[in-house]
């Protein structure tokens, strides 16, 4: 009588297993799906945008009439935008593809600078006419490359990541038509959008950059003003690449070595797993990093997240101030900025990517901050009474403090900041705390991903 309870409450516990291992298999599968689908979706927006790039800079470039130009150079400044909110959401090897996302900062923020001095009755210098026509020729193949992914994708059902390799193509077997292809030079066909991209920013990564006065321009640094002095060896990277990793939460590791980075900040790239990171040649510190594991369905609220971004900062050793957010749905994005005796430095900006399944860190992005990051000084300031006799009457100030923002011209300005509302909208102004003359204006559009500044 036992014996058949004990083999009846067996089979009744493999039963429900077996159910609840089939329920996991298929929500798994349907989140893969929800995954792709959404890349797919990046992917084709960012293709529809860049193409819509192409053709703003071309019009801008030939138009004679000042309001035509400002009409297309505004419009290349928001779609240059909406390209790169897209382009970050693309799988690909290297976070942001730097020169590609570099790019698409610059394009979109020479463009508004050209806009605003046309606007104010200015000119467009011929050694900027020139430069236009060299951000359009640049474009022209990123988006052929681009679009010719899609077709692939359409008609070759190529995947968003490269399969894994065979014992036999481990061995060094097969792949003749690939080898050859390098051979002679040319360029190997893509196995993946993943790739794809990859191959199209090493080929960019050739192309000096491009050297302009803008809001960010600065971000093209010959010589990044954060970094700590001296430099370190391959040996010393390692060791810090270890001891980041070990603080993110990885036990037991040893990074590998990927090569040494071209970007701005020129250093060593570790890999492990699904995860690199970049540590600098200068000061030796950890500029870069990004694991492209599969994340798993969400199971953390934002809040809480903000706490985990919050507790790997301070392992990190960084002091710095949560000032944004923004909810992908995979991950939430996190943007800690440097404060100094109460003034917030924008410029100084470090931002996190924790994964929603478990808390994980798989971004970090300290870039911004070791280029910018500087010695400051508050120079005289008028007081805070002065400033909001500066302000409307009728605009309702719910927050203020002091700030150095970025303007363009590659100059910072000393400034208030003003949060409050006007006609039922929320807005950001910035005074300069000096002479309280008005810096610059940032409207906040609240949406269920977050806030964001236009």
């Amino acid at each position: 009588m036992h014996r058949k309870l004990w083999i009846g409450a067996l089979t009744a516990a493999f039963l429900i297993s077996l159910g609840w291992g089939f329920y996991e298999y298929r929500l798994a599968g349907d989140y893969r799906l929800a995954a792709e689908n959404n890349s797919h979706r990046a992917l084709t927006d960012f293709a529809s945008h860049l193409d819509q790039l192409e053709t703003d800079l071309a019009k801008g470039d030939v138009a004679s009439n000042p309001a035509q130009k400002v009409l297309y150079f505004s419009k290349v400044s928001s779609i240059s935008n909406a390209a790169l909110k897209d382009f970050a959401q693309i799988p690909a090897e290297q976070t942001g593809l730097s020169y590609i996302g570099q790019f698409l900062v610059q394009a979109g923020d020479f463009s508004q600078t050209l806009t605003q001095r046309i606007a104010g009755g200015g000119k467009v210098s011929e050694e900027e006419e020139k430069m236009l026509r060299d951000m359009h020729e640049r474009l022209i193949p990123v988006n052929q490359k681009v679009q010719d992914l899609i077709v692939r994708m359409d008609t070759d059902n190529i995947v968003w990541t490269d399969p894994t390799p065979t014992i036999r193509q481990r061995l060094g077997l097969g792949g003749t038509q690939i080898a050859e292809a390098a051979a002679d030079g040319s360029e190997a066909p893509a196995k993946s959008v993943r790739s794809g991209l990859d191959q199209l920013d090493a080929s960019l990564q050739k192309l000096p950059p491009f050297s302009y006065t803008g809001e960010y321009a600065t971000r093209v640094v010959p010589k990044p003003l954060g970094l700590p002095t001296g430099n370190v060896t391959k040996d010393q990277a390692q060791v810090t690449a270890q001891d980041f990793l070990s603080k993110v939460g990885y036990t037991n590791i040893t990074p590998e070595f990927a090569g040494e980075s071209q970007g701005d900040l020129v250093g060593y790239t570790w890999k492990y797993k699904e995860a690199y990171l970049e540590v600098s040649q200068q000061g030796g510190v950890v500029t870069f990093y990004r694991d492209q594991r599969s994340i798993e369905p969400r199971t953390l609220s934002q809040e809480a997240a903000a706490g985990k971004a919050k507790m790997i900062m301070q392992a990190l050793g960084w002091q710095l101030v949560l000032t944004s957010s923004e909810d992908f749905g995979a991950y939430v994005q996190f943007d800690f900025v440097a404060e100094k005796e109460g003034v917030r430095i924008y410029p100084d900006k470090v931002r996190l990517l924790i994964a929603l399944d478990n808390g994980q860190l798989v971004g970090f992005d300290a870039v911004p901050y070791y280029a910018f990051h500087q010695s400051r000084t508050f120079p005289a300031k008028i007081t805070l009474d002065q400033a909001l006799r500066k302000l409307r009457s009728d605009f309702q100030v719910a927050e203020s403090r002091l700030a150095f923002i970025v303007k363009s011209g590659n100059q910072e300005a000393y400034c208030y900041e003003f949060r409050g509302k006007y006609q039922g909208e929320e807005y950001l102004l910035y005074l300069n705390a000096a002479t309280g003359a008005e810096e610059k204006i940032q409207r906040i559009l609240k949406t269920p991903r977050g806030e964001f500044l236009q």
